[in-house]
């Protein structure tokens, strides 16, 4: 028993580009699916991370810090990297307006190496 077929689905996401922007940093080394947002050297705006919905994907834009309830706050979904990032860029003085009346993000930025 085994996998049959001729392989160009395997192909086509062995072939996908990796996700990148001047402003996005993957979460750690090798990482795809969650990114930071940063703008040159500046505090974190937040994250951008990849959720599958049918027929393809979404990126949710999450502020860094934390709410009441200890999580990540929801900001905005975009239907592609690039808009996410240009999203929370564009609206930075209301992400950190919200970062600073909110509870900070205790993970540590840059990660340990």
């Amino acid at each position: 028993m085994g996998a049959s077929g001729s392989g160009d689905a395997a192909r086509a996401v062995l072939k996908r580009r990796r996700l990148e922007h001047p402003y996005a940093i993957p979460a750690f080394p090798g990482a795809q699916g969650l990114w930071l947002i940063r703008v040159g050297e500046a505090d974190p705006l937040g994250y951008i991370r990849t959720r599958a919905v049918q027929g393809g994907h979404v990126f949710d834009v999450y502020a860094h810090c934390r709410d009441d309830a200890g999580g990540r706050p929801w900001l905005f979904t975009a239907p592609s990297f690039n808009a996410g990032v240009a999203w929370a860029v564009q609206h930075s003085d209301e992400i950190l307006a919200l970062i600073a009346r909110s509870t900070p993000e205790p993970d540590v930025w840059p990660p340990p190496q």
